[in-house]
Order: structure tokens, then sequence, then C-alpha cells
């Protein structure tokens, strides 16, 4: 019996962002991974399922990558077993190094620009965080300390990992396979690692133009 092929979680975050903002380099750079990374999971995408995106030319930015209907319809099917980003609110630290303030026990490095003491809301996607079982040399400049609070396996090989982080929820995807591995299960204290670059700013649309 064959398996039907799948999206990896890199898959996702990288259509994901390629809808938000419809260039290679700048979708490549807010997930953390190589332009030529980006244009090969690209292309393995196209040699499994068909063309997921399209080069456009011309245009005030000179040219973009946009997700064709297929490769929106891809995308589509993740949501529906998928949350949302973590979500947190707090005051924007200058630095060095830049950083958001969230509270008590939360803060987290970033790397966009914004005014001192400036309310900013921020994004981290769940898949976009590293488990480890102890403080490691990575170079992900945010640690948190966080304890297991449920673990809820998927069918087509992922978990959703759901932990407190000084008061606050947080959700992180592995696979089962590190599930089994850290033996991740409730009350198990993690380090939750997320690159600065993966920090991103959530910028409220605003109102329609006239």
């Amino acid at each position: 019996m064959t398996r039907e092929p799948s999206l990896t979680p890199t898959d996702v975050r990288l259509l994901r962002e390629l809808e938000r903002t419809p260039n290679v380099v700048r979708a490549a750079r807010a997930i953390g991974i190589r332009r030529d990374r980006a244009v090969y999971r690209l292309r393995r995408l196209g040699s499994l399922f068909g063309p997921v995106a399209a080069a456009v030319r011309g245009g005030v930015q000179g040219g973009s990558t946009r997700l064709t209907p297929l490769g929106r319809r891809l995308l589509a099917r993740t949501r529906g077993d998928r949350p949302g980003s973590n979500r947190w609110t707090g005051a924007y630290r200058r630095g060095p190094p830049p950083s958001v303030d969230l509270g008590p026990g939360r803060r987290l490095e970033v790397t966009f620009p914004a005014r001192e003491g400036a309310r900013v809301t921020v994004e981290v996607d769940p898949d976009a965080l590293i488990v480890a079982l102890r403080p490691a040399e990575l170079s992900a400049r945010n640690g948190l300390r966080a304890t297991v609070e449920r673990v809820r396996l998927r069918a087509d090989g992922t978990a959703l990992v759901t932990a407190r982080w000084a008061g606050a929820p947080v959700r992180a995807e592995v696979t089962v396979g590190s599930v089994r591995r850290l033996r991740l299960a409730p009350g198990r204290t993690v380090v939750l690692y997320a690159k600065a670059v993966s920090v991103r700013r959530r910028v409220s649309p605003g109102p329609p133009r006239s």
C-alpha cells in the first residue's frame, strides 16, 4: 500500500508565508531558511502534486512568486486540523537586542523595528518552535521554559503539544517520533526555542481606501 504524499511542517510554513507575502526571499527569511532551500521545497511539491507556486514578472517589486490555485487548495487542507499562531501582546524594547516585554517572566527577542514602548502583538507559528528537555546551545535566541499540559497525536505523524510558559499557553508542533523520543507528557518540563526571525509582528489591516 502506497502512502499519499503530504506536506511537511516546513512546506506549510513556506506556503503560508507566500500567501501573505508573494516573495520567495522574504518568505524564506520569515521562516528561517535559505532561499535555495525554499526553492527546493517548492520544486519538490511541484513533483509530488503539481505546480504550487508560479513566478510573475514585472510590477513595482520587479516580480513575485504567488501560490497557484492548487497551492491554495493544498494550504486550505492543512487549516482544518492546524492551530493558529501563538499570539501575545507586549511592550517593544529597542535594546539592543530588540525585544518585546510580554509580562513577568516572558520576553522575546525580535528582529523588526518599532517605537520604544509601543504596544505590539507578535506571533510565532507552532511548527517554528523547537522542543528540548534542557537548555542547549542553539542559534535560536529565545528559550521558553514551559510545562507540558497536553499532547495530541495526529494521524499524519505529527503532534500538537500544549504547554504553559510563565502562566501563558503556548503550542508547538512536533513529530510523533519526537514525542516518543523526548517522552513528552503532561507535567514534563521542556524548553521551547524560537529564532528571533520567527517572532513576527502582527499588523492589523487598515481601513479600506476610498
